[in-house]
Order: structure tokens, then sequence, then C-alpha cells
């Protein structure tokens, strides 16, 4: 199984109240041929209700070696150094 790890101290995404989701960056999501990257909303949220932060997760963590093709270009293309992909 591909172990993903997400460093949300390294990669901070707010939420952007015009577009109503986390804007700053997302380049791993776009670069993943499987689509197998998502933002999910942190606990924390301000005095609206909406969440403060978000953090990059993979889907279908089970099925991860079947669908990762193990090519790394989220962890290449991540500014921050916040993922890790573990064989």
């Amino acid at each position: 199984m591909v172990k993903f790890q997400f460093d949300p101290t390294k990669c901070i995404l707010p939420y952007d109240a015009k577009e109503l989701r986390p804007t700053k960056c997302l380049k791993c999501l776009e670069v993943c041929p499987g689509s197998l990257l998502m933002f999910r909303p942190l606990k924390e949220k301000d005095e609206n209700g909406a969440p403060k932060f978000f953090e990059i997760h993979m889907l279908f963590k089970a099925y991860s070696k079947k669908y990762c093709p193990d090519c790394f270009k989220c962890v290449e293309i991540c500014p921050e150094q916040a993922i890790k992909i573990i064989i």
C-alpha cells in the first residue's frame, strides 16, 4: 500500500470566502494523473462556521497501490515540501 503523508504545518490552505474553498496553490491536485488527491476541512472554524484551513489527503487509501502510479508528481511540485509518499 502507498502511504501518503501530508504536513499541514508546511502547507497552509486557508479558506477563501469568495470562492467558498481553499484557492492557495493546490498544484498537487492538478498534477495527480489518477485524481487521487483532494482537500478536506480541518476542524477549526471561523466565526461564520466555515473551516479556517484545509488539508490534502489521498482518496481510496485502501486501493492506493492499485490507482497511484507512484509518479511522485505531487511530491515534486509541492513548493512547501509538505507531501511524502512511502511505497
